[in-house]
């Protein structure tokens, strides 16, 4: 005989509604950041790459040495093209789908710290891309200033910061320095830009 009250049909159904959007968020969460986790170490290397390749030139091409050294690393975690931006082709690699925003999401400096020692800074915004944790951790970033968890936060020539992505991600920015020594002489100039780096 039938009882009012006792059937326990849908129960099942109704846990999984209530449970499954926070478990959901919680593995996106774990996901995004691991890859905050994998993009700061990759940013890190950028610098030291950055580094690396200004102790091989002389002092008028470190800048450029540094930029293109720090952009052909992070062109693999970066994300994010202005209409007209073209993806990047690393030479022995081919196109590196997403980059076109490399060079303009990746800032490098280039010091001398003392006679032998070469400091590279990069600075990177870095696209939060997963769903649903992407825009929470964004926002969690400065909950105060609400909206911009979605801008990219590179400020333009006139100081503005814009929604320069087609497709609108948080970012977050890393900042990386490395110091490495120079303990050599130079030879002449290198003839910069490396052939084959192109966008």
């Amino acid at each position: 005989m039938y009882r009012i009250g006792r059937k326990d049909d849908g129960s099942v159904m109704l846990e999984f509604v209530l449970a499954f959007p926070i478990v959901l968020t919680l593995m996106l969460g774990c996901m995004q950041f691991a890859h905050i986790w994998m993009a700061k170490q990759v940013v890190h290397y950028s610098a030291y790459c950055a580094a690396r390749a200004v102790l091989v030139c002389e002092k008028s091409e470190y800048q450029r040495a540094g930029q293109q050294a720090a952009e052909q690393v992070c062109a693999w975690v970066d994300r994010g093209m202005l209409a007209g931006e073209r993806d990047k082709q690393m030479p022995g690699w081919g196109v590196i789908p997403g980059s076109g925003g490399v060079g303009r999401k990746t800032k490098v400096t280039i010091s001398e710290e003392g006679r032998w020692n070469i400091k590279a800074t990069v600075q990177n915004d870095f696209a939060l891309v997963f769903p649903i944790a992407g825009p929470i951790i964004g926002w969690g970033i400065n909950p105060w200033q609400f909206g911009n968890e979605w801008l990219e936060q590179r400020a333009d020539a006139s100081g503005n910061i814009g929604m320069a992505d087609l497709v609108q991600y948080p970012h977050i920015r890393f900042t990386e320095s490395v110091v490495l020594p120079k303990p050599f002489v130079m030879l002449p100039r290198s003839g910069l830009p490396a052939p084959g780096w192109s966008g």
